[in-house]
C-alpha cells in the first residue's frame, strides 16, 4: 500500500495518520495525499474488492472488504453517440458508497475506535452499517425523518442504531451536535478516506475503457465526483492516460447548491423541489467549493433536473432491465437534457439500487409505476 499524508485543503496544515478529528482546527476539510511519485500501477489478483489497487491506496494494516467494486460496464448508443452505464448499484449493499466505506471503516479499525457515527440519506448509512458489522464495531446512523422504509430497515438489519432527525441537512447538524470522545465521526461528507475508496471507480474505468470524455454523476456530498476527478488525475500522473474526463455534476430542483459556485449551468424548469431523488437532497456539503473547482478545471458543467425528467428516465432505465433508484435516473435524465452538448465516450454511473424502494404505497417506485400516469 502507498505512503500518504493528510492535509487541510484550506490552510495547508499537515496531520499525522493517527489524527481522529474529521476536520482541521481552522474548519477546513481534509484530504489524503498519496505519494504517487513513488507508487506504481498494479492490480492485485488475490486481493478482495477495491484492495486490488492497494499500491495506490492508503497504507492500512487491516482491510475491511465485502468484495466491493469491479462493477459491470454496459455500452449503449443514441443518435450516433456511444455512452456507457457503470452499474454501481451492484455493489454489496446496493450503491457506490461501498467503495468509500471499505477505506473509511478500515481506517476506523486502525484508529481503534469502538463506534462510528454517520449522517446519511440512506445509502451511506446502509454501507457504513454493513462494513462496521463486518469489522465488529458499532454504528450510529443519523437519517432524515422521511428516509425510504427499505433503506431504514436495511440500516437496522445490520445492527446499527438509527436516529431520525428532520431533513437531510438537519441530520448533518444533529450528528455533529451529538459528537463525544467515545464516538468516531466517519461522515462521508467530511471524511478524507472515503474519497480514497471512490477514486477506484476511475481505476476500473481505465482498466476497461482506458479513457472517457465525459462522466455524468449525481452530486450531494460529491464523494463520487471528487473520487472520479482524483482517480483520473492520479492515472495522468502515473503516465497511464493523457487526459481527464469532463465532469457533469447533476443536482435536482430545489437542491442545486452548486448553482452558487458555477456559471456554466444547464437547467430544466424547476417549479417544485424534488420528491424523488432522495439521495441528493443535501444543501450544506462542506466540499462544495472543491466540487465546483473540479467541474471547472475539467471543463465540465452542472445540470439540474426536475422530477418530470427523472420519471421519464426511470421508466426508460427499467425498460432496459436496470433496477436503479430515482437518483440514478437523475444522472440519465441529465444525459438526455444535455445530449447535444456531448461528444466522444460518455459514462453514466448508476449509483444506487431500486430494490431498496420495493414495497408500500409510499415508495417512489409505486408512485411511478403503479399509481402514477402510464
Amino acid at each position: 500500500m502507498a505512503n500518504y499524508l493528510v492535509r487541510c485543503r484550506q490552510c495547508g496544515k499537515i496531520f499525522g495518520k493517527e489524527y481522529k478529528l474529521f476536520k482541521c482546527s481552522c474548519g477546513g476539510v481534509l484530504e489524503v495525499l498519496i505519494d504517487i511519485m513513488n507508487s506504481k500501477w498494479s492490480v492485485g489478483k488475490d486481493a478482495e474488492g477495491i484492495f486490488r489497487y492497494s499500491s495506490l491506496l492508503p497504507d492500512l494494516p487491516q482491510q475491511i472488504s465485502l468484495g466491493e467494486g469491479k462493477t459491470p460496464i454496459l455500452a449503449k448508443s443514441s443518435d450516433g453517440l456511444t455512452f456507457y452505464f457503470k452499474l454501481e448499484y451492484l455493489n454489496p449493499t446496493g450503491s457506490f458508497k461501498d467503495r468509500g466505506s471499505a477505506i473509511a471503516v478500515s481506517k476506523a479499525v486502525e484508529l481503534g475506535v469502538s463506534e462510528v457515527l454517520e449522517d446519511s440519506s440512506g445509502n451511506t448509512g446502509i454501507s457504513i452499517s454493513a462494513y462496521a458489522a463486518r469489522a465488529g464495531i458499532k454504528a450510529r446512523i443519523y437519517v432524515p425523518s422521511d428516509i425510504p422504509l427499505g433503506k431504514y430497515l436495511l440500516i437496522k438489519s445490520f445492527g446499527a442504531e438509527v436516529v431520525r432527525a428532520g431533513t437531510r441537512d438537519e441530520a448533518s447538524r444533529k450528528v455533529l451536535s451529538d459528537l463525544s470522545d467515545e464516538g468516531y465521526y466517519i461522515g462521508h461528507t467530511w471524511n478524507p478516506y472515503f474519497i480514497e475508496g471512490t477514486k477506484t471507480f476511475a481505476y476500473e474505468v481505465y482498466e476497461v475503457l482506458k479513457s472517457v470524455d465525459y462522466v455524468i454523476t449525481p452530486v450531494a456530498s460529491g464523494t463520487l465526483l471528487l473520487g472520479v476527478w482524483k482517480g483520473f488525475n492520479e492515472l495522468v500522473e502515473l503516465g497511464l492516460t493523457s487526459s481527464t474526463p469532463k465532469l457533469v455534476g447533476v443536482q435536482a430542483c430545489g437542491y442545486d447548491s452548486l448553482n452558487n459556485y458555477l456559471s456554466n449551468v444547464i437547467t430544466t424548469e424547476c417549479v417544485e423541489p424534488t420528491s424523488l431523488a432522495d439521495a441528493i437532497r443535501l444543501t450544506n456539503a462542506p466540499r462544495l467549493p472543491y466540487i465546483a473547482d473540479a467541474i471547472r478545471r475539467s471543463e465540465g458543467f452542472l445540470a439540474v433536473v426536475n422530477d418530470e425528467l427523472i420519471i421519464k428516465a426511470l421508466k426508460e432505465l427499467y425498460g432496459m432491465g436496470l433496477a436503479v433508484e430515482p437518483t440514478s435516473a437523475a444522472a440519465y435524465a441529465a444525459f438526455k437534457l444535455v445530449r447535444k452538448e456531448l461528444s466522444g465516450k460518455v459514462l453514466i454511473p448508476l449509483t444506487g439500487s431500486g430494490l431498496k424502494y420495493v414495497g408500500g404505497v409510499e415508495s417512489p417506485l409505486y408512485k411511478v409505476f403503479v399509481s402514477g400516469p402510464n
